[in-house]
């Protein structure tokens, strides 16, 4: 899911966006300094100390004095009674477009709106798709093809030779998020190695991911540096090094989760559905081999398979009903560029949190008994709905708590499953999103954004 970072990494920008702020600034900055401009650029204080000058005089004396008392003890006054901050000696430089009156209100404001729109709308089409009437859609950028199952460990073989397998996870993709709580469910987390992925797209030289400083356990190993050093993108470009003309580079979106086979230096797959359908498989026979889940053998109960045998269908179904409403629809919300796209997705995001609170009021789980895949990739979508989603992807329908068979089945899902309030930095997680999302967030500012316990204690 590194989409949703990718657009400042994006060349195409660089090159297309400079032009509208440059045609802004000149309209702008023409204006500002304009002979009729600069005589009427006068500060809004003078305007109202003439006014304030002129009710003076007309006022009777003795309320004229009681008018300059008064005066003499703002300073004293304004920190205990005052409703409004004295003006500070030193403040940000502007133009004074707005209260100068030149040019005209009317003109001034449709200008700036259309350029200022049309820079946004660029900059959207640019990070995502969209069809004609702004809606998002979301592509597949699928590496891999119906990837076999992973290979179990063979008996001294990670000793001698490493790991064959790597994951490239990023706190902040829900994507990424849903592979890692079910690494933590499915016991691999010492199992297959995974790589943190840090982003900032400032740095990577596509996309939005860049890889941390290589650990111990990479270099004790013969794995690849292009697989532990760079960006991600250079882990594509490696991956794809057969393929791709000598010189050439990956065209694709450099996403993740990915996940790759470091002694081959293949991707087996970059779809997070079928990564969690991997590694689900991968700790069945895991349990089958250490003779846990022997046939015949009833497995305890605190063991977790999240697709269980003959329930696969429902839990696509269940799924893919979910991700329609809910777990795609705060994006088709954030990334619409029309009304009429982002009232679809509003709507769809209503409906869903009605239909699972609904849900929820006579079930434990969103399908079966237990817990399944379906409340795995769930819980990476609604520890960022309450100060991601409805926030900057201005996603309706309020916060979690008000949905009270939500909130009890979210409190009920981690008091259970204790690792999955360890499976997500949710300030770092919904923190990026206005970080990196500049073209939704121009201040970029931070709200505040509690960490996952202080979340569920407060539902």
């Amino acid at each position: 899911m590194s989409m949703m970072f990718e657009c400042a990494g994006s060349p195409r920008i660089m090159m297309k966006v400079p032009l509208f702020i440059t045609l802004a600034l000149t309209v702008v900055t023409s204006w500002a300094f304009s002979p009729s401009s600069m005589m009427h650029s006068v500060h809004p204080q003078t305007h109202a100390s003439k006014w304030i000058q002129s009710r003076r005089e007309s006022l009777p004396i003795r309320s004229s004095s009681i008018l300059h008392a008064s005066n003499d003890n703002d300073d004293a006054s304004s920190s205990s009674t005052s409703l409004y901050q004295k003006i500070p000696d030193k403040k940000p430089w502007t133009f004074g477009i707005l209260t100068s009156g030149f040019p005209p209100q009317q003109i001034l404001v449709p200008v700036v709106k259309f350029v200022t729109f049309q820079v946004w709308r660029l900059m959207m089409n640019e990070l995502v798709t969209h069809d004609e009437q702004g809606r998002f859609i979301r592509e597949s950028w699928q590496a891999g093809n119906n990837p076999s199952p992973l290979d179990l460990p063979a008996e001294d073989m990670e000793t001698t030779i490493g790991p064959k397998y790597k994951l490239y996870l990023g706190n902040p993709c829900p994507w990424c998020h849903r592979v890692k709580a079910a690494m933590a469910l499915l016991d691999l987390e010492d199992d297959i190695p995974v790589t943190t992925l840090i982003d900032n797209a400032e740095k990577a030289s596509k996309g939005g991911w860049i890889l941390p400083d290589p650990s111990a356990e990479d270099t004790k190993f013969a794995i690849a540096k292009e697989l532990i050093e760079g960006d991600l993108a250079t882990v594509y470009n490696y991956c794809y090094r057969e393929i791709l003309e000598e010189g050439e580079r990956y065209k694709g979106r450099c996403t993740a989760p990915l996940l790759v086979d470091v002694q081959s230096g293949t991707i087996v797959t970059n779809e997070s559905n079928e990564i969690m359908v991997l590694l689900n498989d991968y700790a069945r026979r895991k349990r089958e081999q250490s003779g846990d889940g022997a046939a015949g053998i009833s497995e305890p109960s605190s063991v977790v398979d999240l697709r269980p045998v003959g329930m696969e269908e429902e839990v696509d179904r269940v799924a893919k009903h979910w991700f329609d409403l809910l777990w795609n629809g705060g994006y088709r919300c954030g990334f619409a560029t029309s009304q009429i796209a982002y009232d679809e997705a509003a709507n769809d995001v209503l409906k869903g949190l009605d239909e699972m609170n609904t849900h929820l009021a006579s079930n434990s789980y969103l399908v079966g008994d237990s817990i399944t895949e379906v409340d795995v990739k769930n819980f990476a979508w609604v520890t960022r709905h309450d100060y991601a989603y409805t926030v900057i992807f201005k996603s309706p329908g309020g916060r979690i708590a008000q949905y009270p068979n939500i909130a009890s089945y979210v409190k009920r899902l981690v008091e259970e499953h204790p690792k999955l309030l360890d499976s997500v930095d949710m300030p770092d997680a919904c923190g990026s999103y206005y970080r990196q999302l500049f073209m939704l967030n121009f201040g970029r500012i931070v709200p505040y954004i509690p960490s996952v316990r202080e979340w569920v204690a407060g539902l």
